[in-house]
């Protein structure tokens, strides 16, 4: 893969930079900084960045319709507003973190029907509480998953059959990967197993999303690389960022064939922020030849 090309597109210093999402239709990248309850908007048109402050830790936002997002707050799912001012109007419609203290929203994905598959993180080694959801067309809420401690990156398969989850920190129930499951007619999961295991890396599989070729590209906290693996987890490509704590990519641009990765700042020394000086930033990686599916 010589002919890729990277640059730091926006560097906010985010603390947990997560959940890049490009919105095709207003052609900008959105994402979050979970730790800072901060939601930014990138607009490639003419390099400008916005960002808005909300009222909880955000995991993840959605572009829907007349400049509305669906948004994963810390506590559930939010109907959002975005104002010219800097001001975030929002209202929950469902609750997910059961009052606890230690559950909160962490990423999501969105597929071709609209519907909305969330993951959450929360709990202890000894009892997880980290579970994945499917909200409908009507987002209706139906758990899909359950027992993991840190659940990050949901991602379908181009053709809707197989889901793929993450288990970032790994417990005694669940090992440190990637899980793939098959997708019934009625939307539960079946044959579920471990994909990528992560014993051979020093990282954390963090957040992933699928090309239109049904290959996997996968975020890796604590390491500065974005990895692709085939549909059959083998690791065919590694591409060493600028950044680290590499959080998740996301396919952007006019054409889909642009990888927008994000970061973050969390327990990052000096001596590392100055070998990654983009940490905590927003990476463009071109020349994959890889591209989003349809």
């Amino acid at each position: 893969m010589s002919g890729i090309r990277t640059r730091c597109v926006v560097n906010p210093g985010c603390s947990l930079g997560e959940g890049p999402i490009w919105d095709v239709q207003s052609q900008q990248l959105y994402w979050v900084d979970i730790l800072e309850s901060r939601i930014y908007r990138y607009a490639p048109a003419d390099g400008s960045t916005s960002s808005w402050t909300t009222s909880e830790p955000v995991g993840f936002v959605f572009a829907v319709r007349d400049g509305e997002l669906l948004a994963g707050f810390k506590s559930g799912l939010h109907r959002v507003a975005l104002h010219i001012d800097g001001s975030v109007s929002a209202s929950r419609f469902d609750r997910v973190d059961d009052h606890r203290d230690d559950v909160r929203f962490n990423d999501a994905t969105r597929d071709a029907e609209g519907r909305i598959w969330a993951c959450t993180l929360g709990g202890s080694a000894e009892r997880p509480r980290g579970a994945y959801y499917r909200y409908d067309a009507e987002l209706n809420r139906r758990t899909v998953d359950a027992g993991y401690l840190v659940a990050n990156g949901p991602a379908l398969s181009p053709d809707g059959r197989l889901l793929y989850t993450v288990e970032t920190s790994g417990h005694c129930g669940r090992r440190q990967g990637v899980y793939v499951s098959r997708l019934t007619r009625s939307g539960d999961l079946e044959e579920q197993r471990l994909l990528i295991g992560w014993d051979a890396y020093d990282s954390s599989p963090d957040g992933i999303v699928t090309d239109s070729d049904g290959n996997l590209w996968l975020g890796e906290f604590h390491g500065n690389v974005l990895r692709r693996f085939s549909p059959e987890g083998e690791q065919t490509a590694a591409v060493p960022l600028t950044a680290w704590n590499v959080t998740k990519p996301a396919f952007g641009g006019e054409r889909g064939d642009l990888i927008y990765v994000t970061s973050a700042r969390i327990d990052v020394n000096e001596e590392t922020l100055a070998r990654y000086p983009d940490t905590g930033g927003v990476i463009e990686v071109a020349g994959t030849g890889a591209a989003a599916s349809a």
